[in-house]
């Protein structure tokens, strides 16, 4: 999807098949992960975290939009298992599309 960045900072996101992550770099520093499984042709996004020192900069966010992006890219579809997957979503309804929406996963509260 065509979209700016999240945040300021030269976050470069990478995807990891082997050990199932999306990581989130500043340089040569992996400052965040996203881990994933994949399960039944799906993608399950089981969590995010971020070193505490680069929280509430926008480095989950950018994690969590370029993994969406790839999937959406590969036409596989997500089932989310992490809350800060589902608030992203919430926020961004664009990204609605990408959950599998037979097994969504995390529910909206709203």
């Amino acid at each position: 999807m065509d979209r700016d960045k999240y945040t300021d900072l030269d976050i470069r996101v990478d995807k990891d098949e082997k050990a199932e992550t999306y990581d989130a770099w500043l340089g040569r520093d992996r400052v965040g992960t996203l881990v994933y499984q994949l399960t039944a042709g799906r993608v399950a996004m089981i969590s995010v975290a971020v070193d505490r020192e680069y929280q509430h900069q926008g480095v989950a966010t950018e994690l969590i939009a370029s993994a969406l992006d790839d999937v959406a890219r590969t036409g596989a579809k997500v089932t989310i298992g992490c809350p800060a997957v589902r608030s992203f979503i919430d926020e961004h309804p664009e990204y609605a599309d990408v959950v599998d929406s037979h097994h969504p996963g995390v529910r909206s509260r709203r």
